[in-house]
């Protein structure tokens, strides 16, 4: 029965002491025992100890605690065969432990020990097979927060101590190093540092050193709470085996490390503390992600070469139509266009973003919208001028207004210009070979509130469409979204009150000018949001209107944003009320008889709703564009050459 488990598995594990990248070795054992390990020395961490054979040896080992389950369940138990997929040998005294991290099930019950093992070399076992007692196994293993950590000949230390001077290379008091701030140039051979791979990098570890390469720096954030208050920022490293990790540094390591380390520069760094990656937030291959503090010690490299600048896993743009919303991607196109920066107020925070629009298309035969933010938003115009080839990394996918994309944080937000990669030259032979005159499907309409990106003639339909198409009947909570061309026939301005509605004056959170408040009986207004009561109230524009073009009429909804568009500059709906009051009837009705009949882009949100007791398809206006006859002409003219 011994053939059935891998020959020499046993010696063959300890010798390599990881899985690594070696994607053909995956054994084949026997676990004779599965004990639980005593809960002393200050931790309740629950951790089990296993006895592994091949048949002919035997070794000691431990299980990822994340396979507790496995053990509570009874899915793993004695004399149970599993195939092993990633483990690693640590030494405790001069002896060879086996940390099992991922395993599969072969057979839980094979009918009893497989072969006559005996332990192999100095590996802490006797004959018995039930391996040493708790109180031994206790007694043999260093521990640090609940896990078994490597010994060191020192001792067991931890991620926050560094060793000697005389002994650390990476000192500042060995002469190998000048430093300059507090990341140190290396002039000493790297080879003689132990560099661990990305890859290889697991909690039982307590003392590594990585080189990467810095492909992501983002902005730092301040956050306030009742605990506190601080900064962070975090970075991605990349290694030379193409596996990357996401490192946070809080506090005073941020205000320390962050003028020091630049993106697509290569670095060595330890000293941080790992944990399990957030998936939520995290897209990095690593299953961990990295704390760093200000013990933490980062030295520069020269760049070799032997680190790409970045991995992507790229998808066409055409594809975006089937990707689930929320997730993060990889394209690589063209930049056919920019718009002009522009600024919105986060309905989260009330602040201030400043934005731009890139389109970008493939030779998938698609293009989609992209949005950049900030410092990138205001250089986009003259950075992107020359459509060229960009590689988006980690954009987030969107379904507002069709298929949208949001580029990353960082200096760069993500985007590569002409990245050194064999998929830059094959999408820029397709531009150059017919992409830049070629139609391409947009996945992308217009949308956001007040402008908001500009509708291209392509992307438009007519409003018989609504209809036609069922939009906003899809049952879902999802909307659909139309843009189109068309003129105001009618508006509603003769609302009770006045066309708008009473909102909190207050700018702060939860509020900021947003929610509805009501006059009291004593002239003051009552916010329920904020539980706070006001001598005035800030007045928002709301009203219904039609729209017409040569296929049909649609009624929609305009709030304050898009109103204040299509009033011009300066006209606000305070302004309003007290021209209304001080100037009466005729003043009011200014800015509405004004609108009326003019010509616009639209970009519309189509949703069915509850109405008194019944359904009706609300068509909401979520951006408006004034129409530049001279473009809109030369648009309809190279639409009528394309068709013949």
């Amino acid at each position: 029965m011994s053939s059935s488990l891998t020959n020499n598995a046993i010696s063959n594990i300890i010798k390599t002491q990881s899985h690594g990248n070696d994607s053909s070795f995956f054994p084949i054992v026997q676990i004779l025992k599965v004990l639980p390990v005593q809960k002393s020395q200050g931790t309740q961490q629950e951790r089990y100890r296993i006895i592994l054979s091949d048949g002919v040896h035997l070794a000691q080992g431990m299980l990822a605690t994340q396979h507790n389950s496995r053990v509570r369940d009874k899915e793993l138990i004695d004399l149970s065969i599993i195939r092993i997929s990633d483990y690693m040998t640590n030494v405790i005294q001069d002896k060879s432990l086996v940390i099992v991290l991922g395993f599969d099930i072969v057979n839980v019950n094979p009918g009893g020990k497989i072969g006559n093992p005996v332990p192999i070399g100095n590996a802490p076992i006797d004959n018995s097979n039930a391996g040493p007692s708790n109180a031994q196994w206790n007694q043999q293993q260093p521990q640090y927060g609940g896990s078994i950590v490597k010994s060191e000949p020192n001792g067991p230390s931890s991620h926050y101590q560094s060793p000697p001077a005389k002994n650390n290379p990476y000192s500042p008091a060995n002469k190998q190093y000048q430093q300059s701030g507090s990341i140190m140039q290396s002039v000493d051979p790297l080879s003689s540092r132990g560099i661990t791979p990305i890859a290889n990098l697991n909690l039982y570890q307590n003392r590594w050193t990585i080189k990467a390469r810095v492909t992501l720096k983002t902005d730092v954030r301040h956050w306030s709470n009742a605990k506190g208050d601080g900064q962070l920022f975090s970075i991605e490293l990349l290694d030379a085996s193409n596996m990357n990790i996401r490192a946070t540094f809080f506090k005073e390591a941020s205000e320390k490390f962050y003028p020091l380390l630049e993106e697509d520069k290569v670095y060595t760094l330890s000293g941080g503390r790992l944990k399990a990656a957030n998936t939520q937030y995290n897209t990095c291959k690593s299953q961990f992600e990295i704390t760093f503090d200000m013990n933490t010690e980062i030295h520069s490299e020269e760049d070799s070469g032997e680190i790409s600048q970045q991995t992507y896993e790229f998808c066409p743009i055409a594809n975006l139509e089937n990707i689930e919303p929320g997730k993060y991607v990889d394209v690589i196109g063209v930049i056919k266009s920019v718009t002009d920066p522009s600024s919105i107020t986060s309905k989260k925070t009330g602040k201030e973003m400043i934005k731009a629009e890139l389109v970008v298309a493939d030779d998938s035969g698609a293009e989609v919208n992209c949005t950049v933010w900030g410092d990138l938003a205001n250089k986009a115009t003259m950075q992107f001028a020359d459509t060229p080839v960009v590689a988006i990394r980690r954009a987030r996918v969107s379904d507002y207004g069709g298929r949208t994309l949001s580029a990353g944080g960082g200096s760069n937000g993500g985007i590569a210009i002409r990245p050194r990669i064999s998929e830059t030259e094959r999408v820029q032979g397709w531009w150059n070979g017919g992409g830049s005159t070629g139609g391409t499907k947009s996945l992308s309409s217009a949308g956001g509130g007040g402008k908001g990106r500009f509708p291209i003639f392509e992307q438009r339909k007519v409003i018989s469409t609504i209809k036609e198409e069922h939009l906003g009947q899809n049952g879902g909570d999802k909307p659909d979204w139309i843009s189109f061309k068309g003129s105001f026939s009618f508006i509603k301005s003769d609302k009770e009150g006045g066309a708008w509605y009473t909102a909190c004056p207050s700018s702060e959170e939860p509020c900021m000018n947003r929610y509805k408040v009501n006059q009291q009986g004593d002239g003051m207004y009552f916010c329920e949001k904020c539980q706070q009561t006001f001598p005035n109230c800030m007045r928002k524009f709301i009203f219904s209107a039609t729209v017409s073009d040569d296929s049909s009429t649609t009624w929609v909804s305009i709030f304050d944003d898009q109103a204040r568009v299509l009033f011009g500059e300066g006209v606000t709906a305070d302004g309003v009320y007290e021209a209304l009051n001080q100037q009466g009837q005729d003043a009011y009705d200014a800015p509405f008889s004004q609108a009326n009949f003019s010509d616009w882009i639209f970009t519309c949100k189509v949703k069915q709703e509850m109405v008194q007791e019944d359904m009706r398809v609300k068509v909401t206006v979520v951006s408006i564009h004034p129409v530049d006859y001279a473009k809109e002409g030369r648009s309809l003219l190279n639409s009528i050459l394309e068709m013949q």
